[in-house]
This record gives C-alpha cells, structure tokens and sequence, in this order.
C-alpha cells in the first residue's frame, strides 16, 4: 500500500444543497485540494467541515494552517484560539482517515530523522478503557443491541456513556468532552455516526428503554462466565439526591436521606444482587417510598430473569422484614434470612453465648445465641466492634443534650436569655426531637414559678432538672452491640446464618461504589426520563466493574476498581511528530499514533484479566513537502 503522501495546496469551498422534501437550503465546507488526472485537474476531497463558522476572508489561512500542521512547518500567521483548536481538530480527523496501520512485528525501518523536530501531541488515555472495553465485549454488549436493533454507529456512544461512568464519571456533556478530547476509547470502539451532544442523550434513552432486556442478558452471560448457582439473594435500597427543584420529576420527593441532605428531594433505588455480588434487578422509586412495599414487586420482577427453583433464600434487612413480607416470602416457596424487626419473641440474655469469631488483636468478637420457636430460628448476635460504635453515638448524643440542658438551665438566671415557663418548656421539647436516643433514656422536667397559675403568660420556668431512667438506660446500654436474625432455614447452622447475613455487605459495597465511584451522585437531571438514564448507566457500568474485581480477585489482586483505573491511567495512546530526509533529499514530515510502553504494573493487571497488553497498533502517515 503506497504512503499518503500530499504536494497540493488545500482550500476550503462552499457547498450549499437544498432537502428535496423541504425545500431548506443547507451550507457546509469542505477542504479540498486540487489534483493532476489523466483527465485534467480536478478537486479532492480531504475532509468535510461541516457548518464551521468561518469568514471566507479566513479561508486561505485556515486551510493553510491545517497543512501546517501536518506538514510540521512553522505558522506564519497566528490565529485565534478557537480557529487553532478547529485546525487541530481537522488535522487529526485526516490523520483518523488517511494513516495506514503498521505490523508490530515489522522489519526494522532506519531513517534520517531530524531529532530537534521530534513532537508528541494527543495524548489520550488507554490503560481503563482497553480494560473495560475487554469486559464489555466479554459481555457481549454489542452483540445484544445488535439483536435488539441498535445501530453499530450508535453503539460506540453507549460504550462510552457506560464506559465513562467508570473512568471519568459526570453528565453526557461532560462524557462526550471527555470522549472526544481526553480518552482513546473511539479508536478501540470506532467513530460513531454522530457525535453530538444530543446523539448522546439518545443513546441514554435507548439503553433504558431495553433496560428489562439487557439487565436478563447482563444476567445470563455473568451465570455462564461465572458459574453462578443463583441461590442466595440479597436485596436493599438507597437513595440519592438532586440538585435543583426538579419539579418535573413525579419520583423526586422529599424524604429520610441516607447521605443526610434533607435539603435536597430524593429518588430510591432498589437492587437485588447474588452471592458473588452480580446485580440481578434494579429498580427506581420516589425518595418517598416505605422500603417494605417494595419487596413482592421487585422479587417478582426477578422471577422473569430466573430459571425455576424452589430453594432459593431472599436475604433482606429490618426495614423491609415485617411479618406480611416474611409471610408472603415462605407463602411463594422462598426461604429468608433476615434482619428481626421490632421486638425479639424472648428475652435477651447474653450468658452463655457461643463465641463464632475472636480477633484480639483487631478487637473482633462475635457471639450468638441460638433460639427456636415456631419452625424458625432466632440467632441473638453480640458483636465487640458493635458495641463500641454503638457506645461511643450514644456518649456523644447523650453529651450533647445534656449540655444543652445545662446551657438553658444557666439562662434562666442571665440577662437577655429565656426565663418564660411556655418558651422553656418549648426549646426543651425540640431537644427531644433532635436528639431522641438521649432523651428517652432521661427524665426532664422544667420547673415554674410556685406562686402563679400555669395560665398566667408571664410566668417564668425556676429552674430545669434531669436524671436518667436507671432500669431503661441500664436495659438500653445492655443491649448494645446486639441484633437478631432469623431465617426458616432450620438446616442452616449458626455460623452460617451469620455468615449469609454479613454478606449484606455486598449490596452495600454495590451501593458505594455506584456513588462514589460510578457518578449516580449527585443528579443534576431536572426531568424524569433522563434521571431514570443517569441512574440506570450507573448500575450498567457496575455490571463491568463488578466483572473487572471478580477478575482480579480470582488472580490474587484484591485492589479495587478505583486503584486499579489510576494505575492504567498511565497507558497511553499518543502522536509523534518528526522531519525525515527522504531518500532524494527532500524532507517530509511523519506521524506515528502508537502506544506508550507497557509498565510492570500495567502488564500484571493485564495478565489477570487474560489480555494481551496491546489494545492498538501503530499507525503512520506521511507528509511531504
């Protein structure tokens, strides 16, 4: 294949064409160059510009400019930032086009370079997209919007909408900057059709609206990859806040925040995940929603993704185990492990307790106690770390309300502070409120004046005194770092329920990541639809992540995603520039777009996840003068 090789001057023209149907006139230019044929001169097309607004004063420099650049000489003539930017930009799009790809093991090619003219530009990064790219495909996602009608030119935008939730999270204006300018995702994917900021938005559009397909498809190819046996299953939900009224948003309402932004209204996500901590089923509910009415809709929905069983375990925390849940679980042939709600149906004594786990040296200790009553198991559970956590909040709110206490009952004799009795009465009960483990664990009472009715307005409070509830602050106390499980699983043993239920801790760990790592916080969406994408990429892309982890755990890595993104980070694809003398003496200029070499820590990772450690080969491109 010859060399691409330019001796012509480019210019730019002005094609103006008319839509047949309705009749609208559209103007766009090109950059051309004029060519010697047999059959005279005639003009090439090198690139469209589309509509780039551009004075045609400004045609000559700006064509000129471009070959420049790829020609590496020296610009004569300066142009505004905004018309630099749009030449580089072309300049890298012919090189995209016209660059022929190299054999990595080709034969050694010495030439005269001119080492003074050496340049590296577009450095883009590599390392995490190659990665996640590999698992996409490992998932088959192409494959599966293929079948479900999708374009492969729009294909390329959704990989990088989920894609980007990993590497470099934000909104589809922020992914699509990031796409274009900072990552080599596209040269792994390929260029899509469109790249618009609204193409972006469709793409979101269309992977949620296959949300039930593609979380089935997500679900069958992870059970075959990982041999999955699909019998436990663990199932909770978060919340997460928006910013801005979102007052078109019928699930944005306020409610009970998690991350404490009471300020802010809220939407629920609801997640099922399994064993090994594949996501199976997700869900969006107002901020509003009671956590317990969501459970027979969710499992339900699971069922559609599931082959029969009947010995399957639904694992579910206090706030969704009531009595009419558990019911209607053992009612549909599931079984559950859950977290007791309310009151345990006997006394809690903490003597002769069995000791499951003891860890001097890292304070761990837990203890249970085993109860059967009605053909279901209660295991009492003790835990030492608990009891300290759990300790240390109440010390903390206990100090706090009672300081106030003493802060109001000093008041009562300072100039300019509150004395009336009704006033008094009123701070001390919004002290309650505020701090109600503390103030159930005390009695208060504000003293009024003894010579005046309580009808009288100006009466005055005399003074303000506390004592603790001896029997229930001993109770209280007693119990902490305590819970209780129960489950109708009488095979189960006891370090094995405890076992299923610390496992709770991978759905928090999904949730965690999602929001911390996979950009589901904060939601600047203010319309319904486009909030349901933006949190429905972020479960996509923990599908890959969860993958990536799985991974590397089996391989002896236990680092997480966002480590293991920052150590690739640093494998990059990257353009450089040089001046040859050719053979016949004259000079022209060379592109290569290569990798940058691999690093120890680079090829570990890469070896794990069974991958080459090559994403793309090189490509050159000849420019000559």
């Amino acid at each position: 294949m010859p060399r691409p090789c330019y001796n012509h001057t480019m210019f730019i023209r002005k094609v103006r064409k008319r839509n047949g149907r309705t009749q609208k006139l559209y103007e766009y230019l090109q950059l051309v160059e004029s060519v010697r044929t047999e059959k005279g001169p005639r003009q090439r097309l090198v690139l469209n510009l589309g509509n780039l607004r551009l004075d045609p004063s400004q045609y000559h420099v700006f064509a000129r400019r471009i070959e420049e650049i790829l020609t590496g000489q020296m610009s004569l003539v300066e142009l505004d930032k905004a018309l630099e930017k749009s030449a580089r930009a072309a300049a890298r799009k012919i090189f995209s086009k016209q660059s022929e790809q190299l054999e990595e093991k080709q034969v050694s090619d010495f030439q005269t370079v001119d080492v003074n003219s050496i340049e590296t530009e577009s450095p883009r990064s590599l390392g995490p997209e190659y990665l996640c790219y590999s698992v996409w495909k490992e998932l088959q996602m192409s494959e599966f919007l293929e079948k479900q009608g999708v374009s492969a030119k729009v294909t390329p935008v959704l990989a990088a909408l989920v894609i980007g939730r990993l590497i470099d999270p934000g909104s589809e204006r922020y992914t699509k900057e990031w796409a274009d300018k900072r990552s080599a995702l596209y040269e792994l994917t390929g260029v899509p059709l469109r790249s618009s900021l609204n193409s972006y938005y469709r793409a979101g559009d269309t992977l949620y609206r296959l949300k039930k397909e593609l979380e089935e498809h997500l679900g069958n190819t992870e059970r075959e990859l990982f041999s999955l046996s699909e019998k436990l299953f663990f199932f909770d939900l978060t919340n997460s806040y928006f910013e801005g009224e979102a007052a078109g948003n019928p699930k944005a309402t306020w409610g009970r925040s998690k991350e404490k932004r009471s300020d802010c209204k809220l939407v629920t996500l609801g997640l099922i995940v399994d064993e090994a901590g594949f996501a199976k089923y997700s869900e969006l509910f107002p901020g509003n929603q009671y956590e317990a009415e969501t459970l027979v809709g969710m499992v339900r929905s699971l069922e559609k993704h599931l082959e029969p069983d009947s010995d399957r375990t639904i694992v579910i925390d206090a706030g969704i185990a009531t009595e009419e849940n558990l019911k209607w679980l053992k009612g549909n042939h599931y079984h559950y492990v859950a977290v007791n709600r309310g009151k345990a149906p006997f006394e809690k004594e903490f003597s002769r307790m069995k000791v499951l786990k003891e860890d001097e040296k890292k304070g761990i200790k837990i203890e249970v106690k085993r109860f059967i009553q009605e053909e279901e198991v209660y295991l009492l559970c003790r835990s030492e770390k608990k009891i300290h956590k759990e300790r240390s909040m109440r010390t903390r709110v206990e100090q706090l309300f009672t300081e106030r206490l003493e802060y109001y009952k000093v008041g009562l004799n300072v100039p300019n502070r509150t004395k009336r009795y009704g006033k008094a009465v009123e701070l001390v009960g919004k002290l309650k409120e505020k701090y109600p483990r503390a103030a159930k664990l005390y009695e208060v009472e504000v003293k009024p004046e003894a010579d005046k009715p309580a009808t009288d307005k100006s009466l005055k409070a005399v003074d303000i005194v506390w004592k603790k509830k001896e029997v229930k602050y001993d109770r209280e106390t007693g119990q902490e770092g305590s819970y209780v499980l129960r489950t109708d699983r009488l095979d189960l043993g006891d370090e094995e329920i405890w076992g299923i239920y610390t496992m709770l801790g991978q759905i928090e760990y999904a949730f965690m990541c999602m929001k911390s790592s996979l950009g589901l916080r904060p939601n600047f969406h203010q319309k319904e639809e486009r909030m349901d994408t933006h949190m429905f990429l972020s479960v996509v892309a923990y599908h890959l992540l969860h993958v990536i982890e799985s991974r590397l755990r089996a391989g002896g890595d236990r680092r997480k995603w966002p480590t293991v993104c920052n150590v690739l980070r640093t494998h990059e694809r990257i353009t450089i520039g040089y001046k040859v003398r050719e053979d016949d003496g004259s000079i022209g200029q060379k592109y290569v777009r290569a990798n940058s070499r691999l690093e120890p820590e680079h090829l570990e990772i890469y070896r794990i996840l069974g991958l080459s450690g090559v994403p793309l080969p090189r490509r050159r491109l000849a420019y000559n003068r």
